[in-house]
């Protein structure tokens, strides 16, 4: 092109000089040819050169939305996503909080499950984090259902599905959408979702890191066995709602409170009736965030057909509400060796002594979040309100 322009101009000149001879007003004509002659050929040239542009952002667009990564979800399976995902959503519910927290931003997730929603507001996510709340939770249900059409909708690139979610997986596979397994059976299962999270965000080395504390965590309780095998065990029951279902006999929780030196007097139950409740006479009450009661609740006997009175736990004011941070506590996810080491202090306070709970909580949030806890924050945190009236 720039060798067309130079011999245009030099044809251009020599017309101009021939012309010149020939008269004032023939020099004139052939200037002002010259000059329309140059214009349209830059024209041109913009034109092209424009054309070119776009054609090279075009490309460029295209090969960013054909690039791809592998991941290897909890199930085994190796799932291809867009290398620069932008678009997620999450259907089991500890799992959003999860790659919020590898991911370090709320900002790849289009959408999440309801409960998930339900665990922030009010809490300290919601305070750490308002994009959070703004993430729609009404494309998913809270039995884990997936609305197809919404995910087509949203322009969603990946789908997290627990990994008995065969169906659905091949469902969103036939809409061109990723769907990524994961599961949290055993520990290894976790760890098998915390890299497979850290594959789908590209933060494989931040998932590590979260892999890592679980390890050192569970191999630094394990550390007081001996200590714990002597002791007295308290008996223990781990409460998930007001209407007596257990969250102690979660595989999670069964080991967390054993390896407090709990006696967990319902490890082997979903729920009980109150009368049951009576007759295993629990010293220590755990109470979930998966259901809005509180010590008070039972203090004061404020829940319909149940009577607490009598039970030692009530008696001597050793119910708790348990911590909630970026997530419950409750429920395995990237605050789970913090809930091993609150377990561990709460249940053998003398024992596991050396652990500085609030301390620990005060460090993580510094390390993995930056964030510098204020008292209010941490007291948000560790349910601080919720337990005023219990025994230190």
């Amino acid at each position: 092109m720039k060798n067309k322009i130079a011999a245009l101009a030099i044809s251009s000149a020599m017309v101009l000089g021939v012309l010149s001879g020939c008269g004032g007003n023939s020099a004139e004509t052939a200037e002002s040819s010259v000059s329309a002659a140059a214009e349209s050929s830059g024209s041109a040239v913009s034109e092209e050169e424009t054309a070119a542009e776009s054609s090279e952002e075009a490309e460029e667009e295209e090969t960013a939305e054909t690039e791809t990564r592998t991941v290897t979800d909890a199930a085994g399976n190796t799932v291809e996503v867009p290398a620069d995902i932008s678009r997620i959503a999450v259907t089991p519910l500890p799992w959003s909080s999860v790659i919020y927290a590898i991911d370090g931003t709320a900002e790849h997730m289009v959408s999440i499950n309801p409960g998930a929603i339900s665990a922030y507001t009010g809490n300290f996510l919601e305070t750490m984090s308002p994009e959070y709340g703004s993430i729609d939770a009404t494309a998913i249900g809270k039995d884990f259902s997936i609305n197809m059409e919404e995910m087509v909708n949203m322009d969603v690139q990946a789908v997290v599905i627990w990994d008995y979610q065969e169906d659905e997986a091949e469902q969103l596979k036939e809409l061109g959408i990723a769907p990524v397994m994961v599961k949290n059976d055993t520990v290894e299962d976790l760890q098998a979702s915390f890299r497979a999270i850290g594959e789908l965000v590209g933060e494989e080395e931040r998932a590590q890191e979260f892999i890592d504390l679980y390890e050192d965590t569970y191999t630094e309780i394990q550390s007081y066995n001996d200590q714990v095998e002597e002791a007295e065990k308290p008996r223990v029951l781990y409460l998930r709602t007001s209407e007596l279902k257990l969250q102690g006999n979660d595989n999670f929780m069964k080991e967390a409170l054993e390896l407090a030196g709990a006696d967990n007097v319902a490890a082997e139950s979903s729920e009980l009736t109150m009368e049951e409740i009576i007759d295993l006479d629990p010293e220590i009450i755990f109470l979930s965030w998966f259901d809005p009661f509180t010590p008070e609740d039972l203090y004061n006997n404020t829940i319909d057909g149940q009577d607490w009175s009598n039970v030692t736990a009530v008696k001597e004011k050793r119910v708790y509400k348990t911590p909630i941070g970026i997530y419950r506590w409750d429920a395995p996810g990237v605050e789970t060796p913090l809930m091993m080491q609150w377990l561990a202090t709460m249940i053998q306070p003398e024992i596991f002594s050396d652990i500085d709970i609030r301390e620990e909580v005060s460090e993580y949030f510094k390390h993995y979040f930056d964030i510098d806890l204020t008292e209010e924050d941490l007291a948000q945190i560790m349910s601080d309100a919720y337990n005023a009236e219990s025994a230190e």
